[in-house]
């Protein structure tokens, strides 16, 4: 018997949750589309702003689950990722939007913050199962490294991007400042630290 999935249920259940218990709390009407500077420019009915992303959640998982079975068994942990990514956004969409009525700003260096941080996690969690990124070795040319120095480097890579992922998030509590430079900073030194040492376990 085929099941949706941990994951996806926490998800979708948590967003619910989190929606009907704030909902006598908001506004009668709420923004749920802002433009570049995070400022609102449309505002709904809050019942049909708190109801439309959880549906889509639903729409999405749906789609998954009926979908899977038509995707050929070495892309269905890709096929289900980008599901589970879709999701967590759709959920930060949900969150951002509740917070707002609720009368806090989220500014726009914080949420792409936490988009960062967690499109980072879930792409270790990803990595941490998936056996392609040792094609995607290949394909760059590092073609001398042998199966020792590929775990290696997959631990690194699995590392680096969760250790910056949390970063992300916990800098999105606590930075008030620009995160700008941050992240320029922190994308730079991934590159340095992936990069780096996988062209040294390619010359070892």
């Amino acid at each position: 018997m085929r099941k949706i999935g941990l994951f996806p249920s926490m998800i979708i259940f948590f967003t619910i949750m989190f929606s009907a218990m704030v909902y006598p709390l908001l506004p009668a009407e709420i923004a749920v589309h802002f433009s570049s500077n995070f400022s609102p420019d449309m505002f709904v009915q809050k019942w049909l702003g708190l109801v439309t992303i959880p549906f889509l959640m639903i729409i999405f998982t749906g789609t998954e689950y009926y979908g899977k079975e038509q995707v050929k068994q070495e892309g269905r942990l890709e096929f289900e990722y980008c599901f589970r990514v879709l999701l967590i956004l759709l959920a930060i969409v949900q969150l951002s939007i509740i917070t707002y009525g609720l009368g806090y700003s989220v500014p726009t260096g914080q949420f792409s913050l936490i988009v960062a941080g967690v499109f980072m996690v879930l792409l270790a969690t990803y990595l941490s199962y998936s056996k392609r990124i040792f094609r995607f070795l290949t394909l760059i040319g590092f073609k001398k490294v042998n199966a020792y120095a590929k775990n290696l480097w997959k631990k690194i890579t699995i590392v680096t991007l969760h250790v910056s992922g949390f970063s992300c998030l916990v800098l999105a509590i606590f930075m008030r400042s620009d995160p700008s430079v941050f992240m320029v900073l922190l994308f730079l030194s991934m590159c340095v630290i992936v990069v780096g040492s996988g062209v040294y376990l390619n010359k070892k």
